[in-house]
């Protein structure tokens, strides 16, 4: 028979879960734990309820119990990647509940270091490399950051949304597009664990050893002088300063002055000194590495007396397109140069035509051409005006120069500029060291392969998305015979981007002498599968229900690929599952309390789980009222009956009896004696009652 105790302990439980004012049982301290690889962990799990039967822990390691207020879940060594530790309390209805603690178990890398992929030795300036960190061996993956610096100037984070409990190998790309201003520097990756307000502070961090970069650049010019005044037999010198790496040679070239020349360098500074100069003149300063070559010219004009005749200049001044002469003063005036391009500059498809014009207003000249490896003029002579002329262009370093033979025997020249470009033979898009699906939050490179294209330093490449232009490449490198090149683009796809297509396209901007719109080819579209984590839709944390009522609690998430779903609750006879498609929902008919609880479904794939916990609580209805009042009143009347009939019963059976004479008429027979009932008995054997 149900003690009097536990049957008021169990109507009050059924009194308060039907008004919904029970809370769970159960408390963990602390209420998750991050736990470093093999250090110890403790952490106590409490109740408040005094009608229970016990409580313990479920685990792989450090399980306790039973029968208390308060268990400890204790290991000293923790090593196993995948434990969840359940604390759980048996109530006095048989009904278990039980609560899961998060645990965060941890591993700094066992090495980080930095590199560049696929390149070695110098940088060139303006081009795009690509450093890579590898991490070896870190857990978990999704709270890990990648830190890039160079120097202490962080330059990017990168965050992981794949979920991995154990230690795994992971790689970081960063581009990067070096200028001479780089040259030097240091960069370096850092593997950050952000584990959260519980996890240790400051972060754990391990810190790539620095790279240190060299970077190529073509020469450049220093400040100085494009022209220099001097008197008639003075000594002059010239500066031709210019900085590059690797350090450029130079060569002067043009020198018609009289006197002697000597060249002096020290460290960046080249200079030519120039003795007892008499007459104008113009230097060619060549400074030239590998990445390129660029030419000044250093224009002397020397005072002269008013009487000596005018003198024109060797060569002309590149910029701005005149010639110095000197006239009968000692001060030098400017006058027209005497050639002119139309056009001033051409922009030719390889083997198409060209045709160019040279013109001069001059009539002091002796006759003009063209020096050039195709079309090239000889000396016409009574002329203001040659061509040239090619039908079909293929060389890649033609220069074709213009030429006048002035009646003092100068010959001034012009150089026609000539950009010969070809669009790629093709374009094309792929993902670099990967195929197939990827996962939402993890970084991937797509690269652009672009095939036979020229010139390289006028090629743009464009990145899209869809329709979205997501990013702009141009190369400084000087190239004008074609060449395959590759962009890269590094993209975190989302969920929302599962399906999107990328494309690149290459685009040559030959400037407003090229023609319009500018030449493009474009790749193919690149479309993207995008795996992501469950994602719940929307839908109610607590449940309240009417007893006796139905209820249907539904377990509904999206995620790539789509999720496997399960509920973990108490079972009882009235709670149903049912699927529809991957929808799992749980039917609970004529609702009572013992369906009071948590019901907990979870969704996996191959990317994460959720779990979404829902809590169902009885609000009391008249029917509950009732069934209360009868549980009250009508059961313990009950009882009570039952055990009075049972004592009437007994009393019954062990009833008192005496036998006393009876005087009886001689017709009326005796009563037999009773054999059933214990009594007195008089001498003539009648039975009395007393």
């Amino acid at each position: 028979m149900i003690s009097l105790q536990r049957m008021l302990g169990l109507l009050m439980l059924m009194l308060m879960l039907l008004h919904g004012i029970v809370t769970f049982p159960l408390e963990l301290n602390p209420p998750r734990v991050v736990v470093r690889y093999g250090d110890s962990v403790s952490v106590n799990c409490s109740t408040s309820s005094t009608d229970h039967e016990g409580m313990g822990w479920e685990a792989t390691f450090g399980g306790s119990g039973f029968d208390v207020n308060v268990v400890t879940w204790t290991v000293y060594n923790l090593t196993d990647w995948t434990i969840e530790p359940k604390c759980y309390i048996t109530l006095i209805d048989g009904q278990q509940l039980s609560i899961v603690l998060p645990v965060i178990l941890y591993k700094t890398p066992d090495r980080v270091s930095i590199s560049v992929l696929s390149h070695s030795g110098p940088m060139v300036e303006g081009t795009q490399y690509q450093l890579q960190c590898d991490i070896q061996n870190i857990a978990p993956l999704q709270n890990l950051v990648v830190k890039w610096y160079k120097g202490n100037e962080p330059l990017d984070n990168v965050t992981y949304s794949s979920v991995s409990k154990r230690p795994e190998d992971v790689s970081a790309t960063l581009m990067i597009s070096p200028s001479r201003d780089d040259d030097g520097d240091q960069y370096r990756c850092r593997a950050e664990l952000d584990l959260g307000p519980e996890g240790p502070q400051p972060h754990p961090t391990v810190t790539s050893e620095p790279l240190s970069i060299t970077v190529h650049y073509a020469p450049e010019f220093l400040p100085g002088n494009d022209i220099v005044e001097v008197s008639a037999g003075s000594d002059v010198s010239l500066d031709c300063s210019a900085e590059g790496n690797p350090p450029p040679e130079l060569r002067w070239t043009n020198n018609t002055a009289e006197g002697n020349a000597n060249e002096i360098t020290v460290g960046r500074l080249r200079t030519l000194n120039i003795s007892r100069v008499t007459a104008n003149a113009t230097y060619n300063c060549t400074v030239t590495n590998s990445l390129g070559s660029i030419t000044k010219q250093i224009h002397v004009l020397v005072d002269v007396p008013p009487q000596q005749h005018p003198t024109m200049l060797s060569t002309a001044p590149s910029t701005p397109e005149t010639m110095t002469t000197l006239p009968g003063t000692a001060k030098p005036k400017l006058v027209t140069f005497p050639l002119e391009l139309n056009p001033p500059r051409v922009v030719v498809r390889y083997g198409d035509s060209v045709s160019v014009n040279c013109s001069t207003s001059s009539t002091d000249h002796d006759g003009m051409g063209w020096e050039a490896t195709f079309g090239g003029k000889r000396l016409e002579e009574h002329v203001n005006v040659v061509t040239w002329t090619v039908d079909n262009l293929t060389d890649w370093t033609i220069e074709p120069k213009c030429y006048i033979n002035l009646i003092d025997g100068e010959q001034p020249s012009k150089v026609l500029p000539v950009i010969l470009y070809k669009t790629p033979d093709s374009v094309s898009i792929s993902v670099l060291n990967h195929s197939g699906p990827m996962v939402e939050g993890t970084q991937y490179q797509l690269q652009c392969n672009i095939q036979n294209i020229a010139p390289l330093q006028n090629l743009v490449v464009k990145w899209y998305k869809g329709n979205e232009l997501l990013d702009n490449v141009t190369y400084s490198s000087v190239s004008k015979r074609p060449e395959d090149v590759s962009a890269t683009l590094m993209i975190s796809p989302s969920r929302d981007d599962d399906g999107d297509q990328y494309r690149c396209r290459a685009e040559l901007d030959l400037g407003p002498e090229g023609p319009q719109p500018h030449p493009t080819v474009t790749s193919e579209p690149l479309s993207i599968t995008v795996h992501y984590a469950p994602k719940f839709l929307l839908g109610n944390d607590t449940v309240e229900v009417s007893a006796g009522s139905d209820v249907s609690l539904n377990c509904s998430a999206e995620g790539n690929p789509p999720p496997e779903m399960k509920w973990n609750y108490t079972a009882a006879r009235n709670v149903k599952l049912s699927t529809e498609g991957r929808q799992r929902t749980v039917r609970i008919t004529t609702a009572t309390s013992t369906n009071a609880g948590i019901y907990i479904c979870t969704a996996t794939n191959i990317v994460g789980t959720a779990t979404r916990t829902t809590t169902v609580t009885l609000k009391g209805g008249s029917s509950s009222i009732i069934y209360i009042i009868w549980v009250i009143v009508f059961v313990p009347l009950v009882i009570v009956l039952v055990v009075l009939i049972v004592f009437c019963m007994m009393k019954k059976r062990q009833g008192h009896y005496d036998f006393i004479p009876v005087n009886q008429p001689n017709n009326v027979p005796m009563m037999p004696m009773s054999t059933t009932g214990e009594g007195n008995h008089d001498p003539e054997g009648y039975p009395t009652k007393v």
